[in-house]
């Protein structure tokens, strides 16, 4: 062991324990493993991969009642992109609660954090904490002055609300894909949309396929398929009903049932 920590500078070591601690609030030693993104199984570290390049800070804004997905699953890929400094800020800073009671933390408070390479806002069903004018010129700050803007699910509705996607094609959840065009976005169905500096994820699951395309955009296509196969992303689900179009017609018709408006891609989030 004494050599394994001997390879480990005190940066490194210290980063671990600040992502350790965080994720264990999540509950789990595999759940504090997989949110940090910092071991394989067995306790063996996360290489990192590809070339080295120009050092790239990552925010995500988090709020309460978030969708954990969102941006666990692109963080599993983008915290072992190397030189990569991953961030978690939120309105109020401290542990977030998200949706299931799940709760993560410590974060940032986002009015402090004051400039970022690549700004990412997850979804959820309620929008409210981060819909508050005051964060979204907090978002719109650092949207602006980043290299890249982007989001995984109903976040792009954050990002649209901000004002910072007039005119720019963006995805999202297909319940509510329509919504954005309220606020002058072009709803884009596709799994992962690029325009220009601005890209974006659909519904949940997708924030993993975001994660591999933005690391790809960061650090080149190899590096991003070195961490695929880290983490052996290798999707074969058992059904093909992940969107409506595929959707057996039986099991469409109860999900548009459940969520009012989806149809049309119109279900209206909680703001």
């Amino acid at each position: 062991m004494s050599g394994f920590f001997d390879e480990m500078t005190r940066e490194e070591l210290s980063r671990d324990g600040r992502l350790r601690r965080q994720a264990m609030l999540m509950g789990g030693a595999a759940l504090a493993a997989t949110a940090a993104g910092s071991l394989l199984p067995g306790g063996a570290r996360a290489a990192a991969v590809g070339g080295t390049g120009k050092p790239i800070d990552f925010l995500f804004a988090i709020y309460p009642n978030g969708t954990l997905l969102d941006f666990a699953g692109p963080n599993e890929i983008l915290s072992r992109i190397p030189n990569t400094r991953v961030r978690f800020a939120s309105p109020a800073g401290g542990p977030v609660t998200l949706e299931k009671g799940i709760v993560f933390g410590p974060t940032e408070k986002l009015a402090d954090v004051t400039k970022v390479d690549v700004i990412c806002v997850p979804g959820a069903l309620d929008l409210s904490a981060m819909m508050k004018p005051e964060t979204l010129e907090h978002v719109r700050r650092l949207s602006e002055a980043a290299q890249y803007v982007t989001s995984v699910c109903t976040g792009s509705i954050i990002l649209a609300a901000s004002g910072v996607l007039k005119g720019k094609r963006s995805a999202c959840h297909w319940a509510f894909l329509n919504v954005l065009k309220e606020y002058g976005a072009i709803p884009d169905a596709a799994r992962v949309v690029k325009d220009g500096r601005f890209m974006s994820g659909g519904g949940v699951t997708a924030g993993i396929d975001f994660g591999m395309a933005i690391a790809a955009e960061l650090r080149g296509a190899e590096a991003a398929q070195q961490v695929q196969l880290l983490v052996q992303y290798d999707p074969q689900p058992p059904f093909h009903a992940g969107n409506p179009a595929d959707a057996p017609s039986k099991v469409r018709d109860a999900v548009y049932k459940m969520l009012p408006g989806s149809k049309d891609g119109l279900m209206r989030p909680i703001l």
